[in-house]
């Protein structure tokens, strides 16, 4: 198979392919179909990549499609009893039980099953942390987990994605568990939701066995559509990821990995020193051929991932990260709420209302003006310090930041207001085949710190309740912590 040469992480789950009764001769088992009906998919760019894909390659066989709602529950009955044609994405080996299917040998994708869950509720999250949870009945990839895993507890089986959601957003459960691929589509995901892998798997196209004669034509066409570059054009087309999900069997090898950082006292000091910085060497140096950790002004360590400088950046917001970059699923820690800070309250209310002259002072990279009203002029600098030094003199009307920023030098207290309370901190890596690689990499070292406790050597007792890590703590040994 030449397909290896990359991997297509696009999955539509329980997509299933109808075939019409009155096209099908009763006296001539190979007769070509004339149409083949397939399950109408929830729309979205993974969906519209694997129906153009199946459309133009069964239209080389002078198959047309068309596409009708289905339950996907109900689909893999129909298939094995060749009332429908098959499944045109299911895990490799649904032909152990579904013993009528043939599989069409072309991996399509690469998926994972994900946990959703409010990272605020559970920490890094599992089921050792949750007391409920939802799937969509006949997702065969997440009943694999629950098997694998023996899972016992509360849960509920969902008709479709759209009842899924609902029942997550209305606190109906604790968690809903999905295919990565689906989970990207929610609408309900925010800064807080947290999405915790499990169990890898590739998508295979599968025809009930009175359609087997088609098997070999099927492979032969989609060979013949990677190797002419169609399904690369087809994915770009449907603005669908390409992303390389691979396992870790062993430890890797990741050779010469260059982190960077803003300077945070006591997080990522300039010397090396600092609780990000050890969770970065525990993380990274028994697997790295050189590790490099750089701490600089934040907007200066933001540019440096930016440009390419660095394999990561150390202490990202989600939502405030350089185009082309990926952040960790786990959270390295929450920050604190973010205030705008005047020095009259008479600012204070110009800045509400969006009239305020002077402009107000954030720190680069950071987008923070988007808080804001979109009136009002933005300056960028390297610090706080050089933002509450400007506002003293007048030269700046407002200033972004956190409490732990304002000076000591001032005489009087400043006017403040909070823009919104606190957020997870991440990694952000960049979003190559390598930079998932260190993400995933990441996010199970760091898991593991956590639930095995180590973590508590690292990070102070206030760091680990204010990023919800002690919902994922181990109990103590020892009553008395060891002073330190």
């Amino acid at each position: 198979m030449h397909y290896s040469r990359f991997a297509i992480v696009i999955f539509l789950a329980a997509t299933c392919a109808f075939y019409s009764p009155q096209l099908t001769a009763q006296d001539d088992p190979h007769k070509m179909p004339d149409e083949l009906i397939f399950r109408a998919a929830d729309p979205s760019p993974t969906a519209n990549f694997v129906v153009q894909l199946f459309t133009e390659a069964y239209a080389r066989l002078g198959i047309k499609l068309r596409f009708e709602a289905m339950p996907r529950n109900r689909s893999l009955t129909e298939a094995n009893k060749g009332r429908i044609a098959g499944e045109l994405g299911r895990i490799p080996r649904l032909h152990d039980e579904y013993t009528n299917l043939v599989r069409v040998d072309f991996p399509l994708f690469d998926s994972e099953v994900v946990m959703v869950a409010d990272r605020r509720e559970c920490g890094l999250c599992g089921f050792n942390n949750i007391d409920s949870f939802a799937y969509i009945a006949g997702t065969q990839s997440v009943e694999e987990v629950l098997q694998d895993r023996a899972i016992d507890m509360p849960s509920i089986q969902a008709v479709d994605i759209a009842q899924l959601e609902l029942l997550y957003d209305n606190d109906r459960v604790d968690a809903i568990l999905l295919n990565d691929f689906e989970a990207e589509q929610l609408a309900s995901i925010n800064d807080y939701t947290i999405f915790v892998p499990y169990k890898r798997n590739t998508g295979y196209h599968f025809l009930h066995q009175q359609y087997a004669f088609l098997v070999p034509q099927l492979e032969a066409i989609l060979e013949n559509m990677l190797d002419s570059g169609r399904i690369l054009e087809i994915l770009q087309e449907n603005n669908a990821q390409i992303r390389t999900t691979l396992g870790f069997d062993e430890s890797p090898e990741l050779g010469p990995v260059r982190l960077s950082a803003g300077l945070w006292p006591e997080y990522t000091e300039a010397d090396g020193s600092g609780a990000y910085w050890q969770v970065m060497e525990q993380v990274f140096a028994p697997v790295a051929s050189e590790l490099d950790l750089h701490a600089n002004t934040f907007s200066r360590a933001y540019r440096g991932l930016d440009d390419n400088k660095f394999d990561a950046l150390v202490g990202a917001l989600g939502q405030q990260t350089p185009e082309n970059t990926i952040v960790s699923r786990n959270h390295l820690d929450f920050d604190n709420p973010l205030y705008v800070f005047t020095a009259t309250a008479e600012d204070m209310q110009a800045v509400e209302a969006g009239t305020l002259q002077r402009p107000v002072c954030h720190i680069a990279g950071y987008e923070y003006e988007q808080m804001l009203s979109p009136d009002l002029t933005y300056y960028s600098a390297d610090s706080h310090l050089d933002c509450f030094a400007m506002l003293d003199m007048g030269r700046m009307g407002a200033v972004v930041g956190y409490l732990e920023n304002v000076p000591d030098w001032t005489n009087s207290p400043y006017s403040m207001v909070k823009l919104r309370d606190a957020l997870p901190v991440h990694v952000a890596f960049q979003k190559t085949p390598r930079g998932f690689r260190l993400r995933d990499w990441f996010d199970a070292q760091f898991r593991e710190l956590v639930t095995s406790g180590a973590i508590r050597g690292i990070y102070t007792d206030e760091m680990i309740r204010r990023g919800y890590l002690h919902l994922n703590l181990p109990p103590e040994p020892n009553p008395v912590r060891a002073a330190r």
